[in-house]
């Protein structure tokens, strides 16, 4: 068994940094806790946001998460120390829901290391910041978007593996997976990526090598990944020259320190 150093294996993994309207915590066999700022984040940990609910995490290895109205998102898996970030590593879970990050040490240390998990794709990072929205089939019903899992890349690259096929999604771009249909563009896909108007915003984040999604289903076409990307940049705000982004843009997902 791994000896992971300087970390209680049921700690505290994160804390919340802004939380708007009802959102919750769970864990296993144990009762909802409220979240509110400052809260602490626990491996195993499941989080709802409600109807209106908006929440921001910070985790220990420094990155950043935002999450959307009617999600659900769980910390599967979380080990990381400091001293050893390389033998961190960080599983999620989306189950439902749209979520935006800015990947942290443990994804920088080990790129392996680092996924998120989805209904229909599996996230591998390379220290990036990108944009993601599974909705299923109440959120299509309830007319918030297309049913699959969507997709916007602000810095850094994503590759889709199906099978042995493989598509690159470039900064810039959006994708969109539902059943076995895979669609890549630098205009939105759907209705849903159409609200979100990210394609005009400017890529502050760092750039890093390519974002690998597994599904097992076939696609059309490939892409050769590509490499090379522009300077690193720290800053969270994605919307230059708003001084409270979160109150002010329709869809408060930018990450605040």
């Amino acid at each position: 068994m791994a000896v992971w150093p300087a970390f209680v294996f049921a700690g505290t993994v994160g804390s919340v940094v802004l939380s708007l309207g009802e959102n919750t915590a769970k864990q296993p066999k144990e009762a909802v806790r409220k979240l509110k700022r400052k809260s602490d984040i626990f491996e195993r940990d499941q989080i709802e946001t409600g109807q209106k609910g908006r929440l921001q995490l910070k985790f220990s290895d420094g990155s950043r998460l935002s999450l959307r109205p009617l999600t659900a998102f769980t910390v599967e898996e979380y080990r990381f120390s400091q001293e050893q970030p390389q033998k961190g590593h960080s599983f999620y879970r989306l189950l439902r829901g749209g979520m935006r990050t800015i990947t942290g040490a443990i994804s920088s240390a080990d790129p392996d290391h680092y996924e998120v998990r989805t209904p229909i794709a599996t996230i591998g990072v390379r220290g990036t910041h990108y944009d993601l929205f599974y909705c299923d089939l109440s959120c299509s019903q309830r007319g918030q978007g297309e049913q699959g899992l969507h997709g916007y890349v602000l810095e850094g690259a994503v590759v889709v593996k199906q099978d042995e096929r493989i598509t690159e999604v470039a900064a810039g771009e959006f994708f969109f997976i539902g059943g076995k249909r895979i669609s890549v563009s630098k205009a939105p896909l759907t209705k849903y990526q159409g609200r979100l108007n990210l394609h005009s915003v400017p890529l502050v984040q760092p750039a890093v090598p390519a974002l690998n999604i597994q599904q097992s289903s076939p696609s059309q076409g490939q892409r050769t990944p590509q490499t090379g990307s522009p300077a690193p940049n720290n800053n969270l705000n994605i919307y230059p020259g708003l001084n409270n982004p979160i109150q002010s843009r329709p869809d408060g997902d930018n990450l605040r320190r």
